[in-house]
C-alpha cells in the first residue's frame, strides 16, 4: 500500500511508531513475511525535498521546523546553565534524513561491554553479521564487510589540500592511518565512509522503505502523531493518534513497537503512564506501569570545536558563498556530482586521550571551513576546524515531562561534564589536538587558532572555555535501556519489562553510547531485533578478520 496521510484504518499485527533509522528497517524486515500486517506511523512528512537528498544541503533540514523537532536541552548545569539545540529528524527516514551521513560501527569493546554486563547475544561477534547484512560497501563483500545489503556505503574523496593537511599532521603527531576503520581497529586517522551513493543521501527511508512501500501488507501513514500507547491491564493493544482535529485509534494484534527515537520514545512512554510512578503522577498522567528507568541514563557525545582562520590556502568557504550555491545546486541536479554530493565531513580520527586509556575515547571530525551549527542558522566562514568529541562519557542525564500535553516538549538535560573524569578526558584530548595542529604539514596552510585562542593556556582556562562553548554531537541514546537490573526498561530483545505487547527498538535501548556516530549502531539493533520478532535464530557469530 503506498504512503498515505488519510484516516487510519485496518487491522495490523504490528503498529510501529516512528519511520526513522530503526522504524524503516523494522517495516521492511517484518513485511518480508506476506502474512504479517504492519502499519508504520510517522508524524513528519514524506522525504520529497531535494534538500533531504542532496548531501551538501544537510544544514537546510536541520534549520527547518518541518524536518527537525528542534528540541532544546538544559539549562545544562555544568555548561554555565546554557540551553542547547538538539536536532532530531522528523519525517520519513527520521534522523537518517538530516544527519551528517558519517558511517561508523564503533569498536569491539563497545558491544563486548554490553554482553559483559548481562546482555547475552550483544557482543561484537554477535553484532558483526548484522552490520554486514545491512550494508553494501563500495569495495565489495569481504570477510568483514557486506556487499549486497540495503544501505550503500561509499568512501569520501578527501581531495582538498586541507583534508590532506589534516591527515599528514596526524601522521606527523604519531597516529596511524587506518585504511578501513569499519574493518579493523578504529584507532587512527581515516578517510570517512558515508551513507552517500550516486551523490545522494542513503537514509533508511531510501534504502529500506521506498523499495518495499507497495507491499500489500504494509501501510505507511504520515502526518499522524502518536499521543499515547493504549493499554488493557498490563498489555499494550494499540496507539491513540492525532492529526489536527482528527483523532483515531489503531490496534495491534501482536505488538506496538516504539521507534520514535531516544527523545521521542522516552517522551511517549511517560505520556502513556509508563515510567517513574511519582514523576508520572506529579505530571498529571494516569500511572499505568511503574518503571523507574524510563527517561534516565541519557547519554550523548560532548563536543568542543577548535577553529582556525586560514591564511595560506583557499578555504572551501569560498566555493560555498551565496553566489556560488546556485551553481553547486545545478551541477548536483544535472550530474549528482560536485560539492553538492558531499557532507564535507571527509576525514577524521579516533584516538586515546592518554597512553593509559584502555580504549579509544576521543574522535576528531574535520571541516575545511568554519561553521557554527549550533546558533539557529548555520554560518560559514574561511578557515578549518576540528570537532573534538568524547566517545565514552561517564556523565548521565535525564528526560522528564514538563506537561501532560503531548505537544509540549519534554525537559531534557544531558548533564555534560557532570563527572569530573569527563572534563579531564576532554582537556587531555584538547591538549593532544593542539599538538596535532602545530605539526609541520599545517604550516603551509598558515592557520591561526581563534578558538580556544592563544589566551587560553592553562587547563583551568581551557575548562572555562569548554563550559562556555561545549555542545552536542546530536547522538542521544539510552533513555529506555536494555538490561536486567531494576533501572532497565527493556530486556535484550527490546521488550518492555513487566508488560506484554510493547517493544522498543531505537537508540533509546542502547545501554552505553558506542564509539560511533550512532546511526549505524541503531540500524544494526533494528536488524538484529527484527530477526527476534520474526522468531528467527540469530545470525552466526563472526569475528573481524585481518586483511592480507
Amino acid at each position: 500500500m503506498p504512503i498515505q496521510g488519510g484516516l487510519p484504518k485496518g487491522e495490523y499485527d504490528y503498529v510501529i511508531i516512528g519511520a526513522g533509522s530503526a522504524g524503516c528497517v523494522l517495516a521492511a524486515r517484518l513485511t518480508e513475511d506476506p502474512l504479517t500486517r504492519v502499519c508504520l506511523i510517522e508524524v513528519g512528512p514524506r522525504d520529497r525535498s531535494l534538500f533531504i537528498h542532496m548531501p551538501a544541503a544537510l544544514t537546510m533540514p536541520i534549520e527547518s521546523k518541518v524536518w527537525n523537532w528542534q528540541y532544546v536541552t538544559g539549562p545544562e548545569p555544568h555548561l554555565n546553565n546554557r540551553t542547547i539545540g538538539q536536532a532530531r529528524g522528523r519525517g520519513l527516514g527520521g534522523s537518517s534524513s538530516i544527519n551528517g551521513m558519517v558511517w561508523v560501527r564503533g569498536q569491539k569493546s563497545d558491544y563486548d561491554q554490553w554482553e559483559a554486563e548481562g546482555l547475552k547475544g550483544w557482543s561484537f561477534a554477535d553484532c558483526l553479521p548484522y552490520f554486514k547484512k545491512m550494508e553494501s560497501f563500495e569495495c565489495g563483500r569481504d570477510p568483514n564487510r557486506g556487499g549486497d545489503g540495503p544501505l550503500k556505503i561509499t568512501s569520501s574523496r578527501a581531495a582538498h589540500p586541507l583534508y590532506e593537511a589534516f591527515l599528514r599532521a596526524g601522521e606527523a603527531y604519531g597516529l596511524p592511518v587506518t585504511q578501513d576503520y569499519n574493518s579493523a581497529d578504529i584507532e587512527g586517522l581515516h578517510v570517512t565512509q558515508a551513507t552517500i551513493s550516486g551523490g545522494r543521501r542513503q537514509s533508511t527511508a531510501v534504502a529500506y522503505l521506498h523499495p518495499v512501500v507497495h507491499r500489500p501488507n504494509l501501510t505507511v501513514l504520515t502526518g499522524w502523531r502518536a499521543d499515547r500507547v493504549l493499554m488493557e491491564g498490563d498489555r499494550a493493544i494499540g496507539v491513540a493518534l492525532r492529526r489536527g482535529r482528527n483523532t483515531a485509534e489503531l490496534h495491534a494484534g501482536r505488538e506496538v513497537i516504539l521507534s520514535a527515537g531516544t527523545i521521542g520514545t522516552g517522551h511517549l512512554m511517560l505520556l502513556s503512564g509508563i515510567g517513574p510512578a511519582d514523576h508520572i503522577r506529579a505530571s498529571g498522567v494516569t500511572l499505568r506501569h511503574d518503571l523507574p528507568g524510563v527517561g534516565e541514563n541519557l547519554q550523548d557525545h560532548f563536543v568542543a570545536s577548535l577553529m582556525f582562520r586560514a591564511s595560506g590556502a583557499r578555504s572551501i568557504a569560498s566555493d560555498l558563498s551565496l553566489w556560488n550555491r546556485p551553481r553547486i545546486g545545478l551541477e548536483w541536479l544535472l550530474t549528482r556530482g560536485g560539492l553538492g554530493a558531499t557532507s564535507f565531513f571527509e576525514v577524521g580520527a579516533f584516538f586515546r586521550s592518554g597512553p593509559g586509556e584502555a580504549y579509544v575515547n576521543m574522535q576528531h571530525e574535520f571541516l575545511p571551513f568554519l561553521a557554527d551549527f549550533q546558533a539557529g542558522r548555520v554560518r560559514i566562514d574561511h578557515g578549518y576546524q576540528y570537532f573534538l568529541s568524547q566517545m565514552r562519557p561517564k556523565s548521565r542525564g535525564w528526560l522528564r515531562l514538563r506537561s501532560a500535553d503531548p505537544d509540549t516538549h519534554p525537559e531534557i538535560v544531558f548533564n555534560y561534564l557532570d563527572d569530573p573524569a569527563d572534563a579531564e578526558e576532554m582537556l587531555d584530548g584538547l591538549a593532544q589536538t593542539r599538538d596535532m595542529t602545530r605539526q609541520a604539514p599545517w604550516a603551509a596552510m598558515g592557520g591561526t587558532e581563534i578558538a580556544p585562542g592563544p589566551d587560553v593556556r592553562s587547563r583551568a582556562e581551557a575548562l572555562t572555555w569548554m563550559r562556555s562553548i561545549g555542545n552536542t554531537e546530536h547522538h542521544p541514546v539510552g533513555t529506555c535501556r536494555m538490561g536486567h537490573d531494576a533501572m532497565a526498561v527493556t530486556d535484550g530483545e527490546g521488550l518492555v519489562r513487566g508488560l506484554t505487547g510493547l517493544r522498543i527498538v531505537d537508540g533509546s535501548v542502547l545501554p552505553y553510547i558506542p564509539t560511533a556516530n550512532v546511526n549505524a549502531p541503531i540500524i544494526m539493533v533494528a536488524e538484529k531485533i527484527s530477526d527476534r520478532i520474526r522468531g528467527r535464530q540469530p545470525l552466526a557469530r563472526e569475528n573481524l578478520r585481518s586483511k592480507i
